[in-house]
């Protein structure tokens, strides 16, 4: 009876194998849902990270040329030079090579001076230094005497930082010696070291010395002109 009640029911078997086949079709078919989902999110991530590394790319890449265009000074270093400037020295401490006192913060003593750079490194200054310096001698006389040199200088400059500068250079100058009635000319070999400051894009305050050395001639009766001065400028770049 058993048997033949199972055997009425053939329904029960093929309707379990239908609710399993159903359940693996719905395991697949989810399988292949989130399969496709994480896909195409990895693809959008790889994407975004792609435009931000190209958008990262294009702004280094504007702040380079951006900054390549800026005129910089010894390759970045720091502000280029302008090609021109002009400056006032004041002597504020000078060394006559002849018989005279020593300044002693004088401010009568000034040299104005005007530079063209070729490039970052080199350069010719032309300049016109005008000195007077109180005489001495065994009567102890107060006279004065004033010289008058007008020369150039080839010169050359290294930048320390982005804010400093040191510049050094060789020239010749003509040199004109006066003393009373007395009247005494001769060529002059000029030396000059500076070291300077940036104030403001266009203004510089320099330190430095200026040396110039000659003779009136080469008698009996010469006398050494020229002076060692410690100067205070400032200068103007355009």
């Amino acid at each position: 009876m058993l048997f033949s009640a199972n055997a009425n029911r053939p329904g029960i078997p093929r309707l379990r194998c239908k609710e399993k086949m159903n359940f693996k079709n719905v395991q697949y078919y989810s399988g292949l849902f989130f399969a496709g989902l994480m896909i195409l999110l990895s693809s959008n991530i790889q994407v975004a990270d792609a435009a931000e590394l190209i958008g990262t790319e294009s702004i280094t890449t504007l702040s380079e040329e951006k900054s390549s265009q800026t005129p910089t000074i010894f390759g970045g270093v720091g502000r280029k030079l302008p090609t021109w400037q002009a400056g006032l020295d004041l002597l504020i401490l000078g060394t006559p090579h002849y018989g005279a006192f020593r300044n002693q913060l004088d401010l009568s003593n000034r040299v104005f001076w005007g530079e063209w750079w070729y490039n970052d490194s080199w350069g010719v200054k032309g300049f016109l230094s005008e000195q007077s310096f109180q005489m001495f001698g065994s009567s102890g006389s107060s006279a004065k005497s004033s010289t008058r040199h007008l020369g150039v200088i080839a010169k050359t400059q290294h930048s320390l930082s982005e804010s400093w500068k040191i510049s050094a250079g060789m020239g010749l100058a003509n040199t004109e010696f006066s003393l009373g009635s007395q009247r005494k000319r001769g060529n002059s070999l000029v030396s000059e070291f500076r070291i300077g400051m940036e104030i403001s894009d266009d203004f510089w305050t320099e330190a430095g010395i200026l040396t110039i050395d000659s003779s009136s001639g080469s008698g009996s009766g010469d006398q050494r002109l020229g002076s060692t001065g410690y100067l205070m400028g400032i200068s103007y770049g355009f």
